[in-house]
This record gives C-alpha cells, sequence and structure tokens, in this order.
C-alpha cells in the first residue's frame, strides 16, 4: 500500500494497485472500466496479453457489455463497495445467451469488482478474476476485498475523478437508451413498449419468473408476451433473438 500511496498521482498507479492486491488474493485479470450513462465503457487498465484483450475488452465495448451484470450495476448511481457477479447476475444469466457466446469465450470462471464513484455521473469498476481452472473466490478472500476496500475507492476514486474528461473524450456513443434504441429498429416497430422492456430483460437473463417479479405482473402473463415477441420477430429461440440484437448494435 506504500507503494500505492507513492504512485498515487502517477501513471503507475493502476499497477500498483494490482501488484497491492495480489499480496492478499490470487487472482488472474485485472482490469478496470469507466461507465457514464449510455456511453460506450472505456477500458482505463488491465492486465492482459493483446489476444485475449481482444475478447474479454474489445468484443466486449461492441456492445454486449449492454447485458452485462456489472454494466447494470454501475450505471445505477446507487451502487457502491465490492460485489460478485454471482450476486449481481440474474436467475438465468448463467444459461442466457449472452454468458454462452460472450462470457464463456472469456474463460473467467468467478469476478470481483470494486465499485468507485470518482463523479456522479460515472462509475468505475475495478474488477478481478478468476479462470475456468481454479475455484470461485471463497467467503474468507470475500472478506479480505472488502476489508481492502475503503482504501482502494479512496485511492482509485482520487486518480480516476476525471478519467472520463481526460481518456474518454470524443468516444463514440450509444443513443441514449441503446437497448430500447437497437430493439425498436431490431422490431421494426412491431413490438410494444411493455414486449420491449420484457424483451430487454430476456435478453439480460431473467426467467418469465422473475420477469414477473420486477414488473409485478403474473408469470402467465409473461409467457403471453414473449410468445407473441417470437412470433412478431418471426424467431423460435432465445439464441436467434440475442443474435438479431448483436446485429443491431453492430449498426451504430
Amino acid at each position: 500500500m506504500a507503494r500505492v500511496i507513492a504512485n498515487a498521482r502517477s501513471a503507475d498507479f493502476p499497477a500498483s494497485i494490482e501488484a497491492a492486491l495480489k499480496t492478499l488474493i490470487d487472482f488472474d485479470i485485472l482490469m478496470v472500466f469507466a461507465y457514464s450513462g449510455p456511453a460506450k465503457p472505456l477500458c482505463l487498465y488491465h492486465n492482459m496479453t493483446a489476444d485475449r484483450a481482444a475478447t474479454v475488452i474489445s468484443d466486449y465495448s461492441k456492445g454486449p457489455y449492454l447485458l452485462d451484470p456489472f454494466y447494470n450495476a454501475a450505471v445505477n448511481l446507487r451502487e457502491t463497495g465490492v460485489n460478485r457477479l454471482r450476486d449481481l447476475a440474474p436467475d438465468q444469466f448463467y444459461s442466457s445467451e449472452y454468458f454462452k457466446r460472450h462470457y464463456v469465450r472469456t474463460r473467467i470462471r468467478d469476478e470481483v469488482g470494486f465499485f468507485l464513484r470518482p463523479r456522479a455521473d460515472m462509475g468505475v469498476v475495478v474488477s478481478v478474476t478468476r479462470p475456468i481452472e481454479e475455484p470461485l473466490f471463497s467467503a474468507t478472500e470475500l472478506r479480505t476485498i472488502r476489508a481492502a476496500e475503503p482504501v482502494i475507492r479512496t485511492l482509485a476514486e482520487s486518480y480516476w475523478k476525471d478519467a472520463g474528461d481526460r481518456e474518454a473524450s470524443g468516444t463514440e456513443r450509444h443513443p441514449s437508451d441503446p437497448i430500447n434504441s437497437a430493439l425498436d429498429q431490431m422490431a421494426r416497430n412491431l413490438l410494444t413498449a411493455r414486449e420491449i422492456e420484457i424483451t430487454s430483460l430476456i435478453l439480460r437473463g431473467h426467467s418469465s419468473a422473475s420477469i414477473a417479479a420486477l414488473l409485478k405482473i403474473v408469470e402467465g402473463t409473461v409467457k403471453i408476451h414473449r410468445k407473441n415477441i417470437y412470433q412478431k420477430l418471426s424467431i423460435s429461440s432465445q439464441s436467434e433473438l440475442f443474435s438479431l440484437f448483436i446485429s443491431q448494435l453492430q449498426k451504430y
């Protein structure tokens, strides 16, 4: 931590954070993303090879990030502290097309993130991961991570408080509501506002029961909406729905 503090205003700060965390827990990847509303995420730091970063960073930033539980938590300005992917993910996240088509390719088994608020309009997530051949983070390791969080947060929020201005100015942005805009275009105005809302939740990995609870409607109504969505889009599976969605995002 002495080295982290000494590098608090230098370009070596992110690497110092990585080294400090390595003394506490074992992890594979460390990456830092800045999220600001609908803007495409900005990677502030990572420790990956170029080949692996192409999947974990570049492919993610092209559109799949919109379905990521970490993204959805980061743009929720109330979310702070340490969060684990498994605790943020919807009930069917691990069987969702996003998980199958993107997350599996990253070879990440477990992920824990420090949620920072350098500014009121921006969330920064410093996350550490374990690969599929390694065990999940244990309860003891999570307690250690949470114990380190106040120091990491204080220093990192100061370091990245101007990240959006210094590094993200002029970066390409999605529409103000990128998921709904993509779904509107994809559906050619065939879906109702409620159907678009449900489609968004399906893509994120929510079951019909979870959607019903979130929207305060009965599960049978959700199932009827799902059937109508598939009919209107001339598809028969979540795989086809995901493909349509990603194809639409690539047009922005």
